[in-house]
């Protein structure tokens, strides 16, 4: 039997065969303000508070203290689950990058400590950033992926989308052709309002809904519509 990661997040997992395939890289990618770091976080909530599934959030962008006020609005109390060591944040500004990437060991100890099952790096795209040359580029996400699936956890990596213009919209440094899986979030506005929506582009592995589904930001979190159109 597949041993299913379910991510609790309502009419995702039934879109999916019931959640990710454990110790899969998930790319989540989209546009800005489509929710990236909401589900990502939400994916880490429900394993620590649902299925006892301890987590490690890495922030490599916005302030920890500013993601714990932006999510209380979810009723998630995320200060108290990390005091419960049910979700471990580690936060590095952008000029600390090289120091996370030289960080493994510290990283891997963080996972062993709490026994770390689900992981999610929000942006990925801030370690590749100063890099211009397009193989070194790919060399770092290369050996990202590789550090990331050796530690066994579920990982999420959040990107910025350059547009979905595209058959297969991708980030910047289109780190979603490497992982296991790309979710896409919509954010589109049409006529005088911003509609949001969801997609599973590709999940290896899984027999996955080709559909685009709509997205809403309720009192909870984010809720999929699997059999509503978009």
């Amino acid at each position: 039997m597949e041993d299913r990661v379910r991510t609790g997040i309502a009419g995702l997992d039934e879109l999916i065969e019931g959640g990710f395939n454990r110790g899969q890289v998930i790319s989540v990618s989209g546009a800005s303000g489509s929710g990236k770091t909401t589900l990502a976080v939400q994916f880490l909530v429900n394993g620590a508070t649902v299925y006892n599934e301890p987590g490690l959030y890495i922030t490599l962008g916005e302030q920890k203290k500013q993601i714990f006020a932006n999510m209380l609005r979810y009723g998630w109390d995320l200060k108290k689950l990390e005091e419960e060591r049910k979700i471990l944040f580690v936060e590095y500004p952008p000029y600390e990058i090289e120091v996370f990437l030289s960080q493994e060991v510290v990283i891997r100890d963080s996972v062993e400590m709490v026994g770390v099952k689900r992981l999610v790096i929000d942006p990925v795209s801030s370690l590749l950033m100063g890099y211009g040359d397009e193989q070194k580029r790919r060399e770092r996400l290369l050996r990202l992926l590789e550090r990331l699936r050796s530690l066994g956890c579920t990982s999420l990596m959040t990107s910025e989308s350059v547009g979905i213009d595209t058959e297969v919209p991708l980030g910047k440094f289109e780190v979603e052709l490497f992982s296991d899986g790309i979710v896409y979030l919509y954010n589109v506005r049409r006529k005088n309002e911003r509609q949001r929506a969801l997609e599973v582009i590709k999940l290896r592995g899984t027999k996955h809904s080709n559909k685009v589904c709509p997205i809403e930001f309720t009192d909870h979190g984010i809720e999929v519509y699997p059999n509503k159109e978009f």
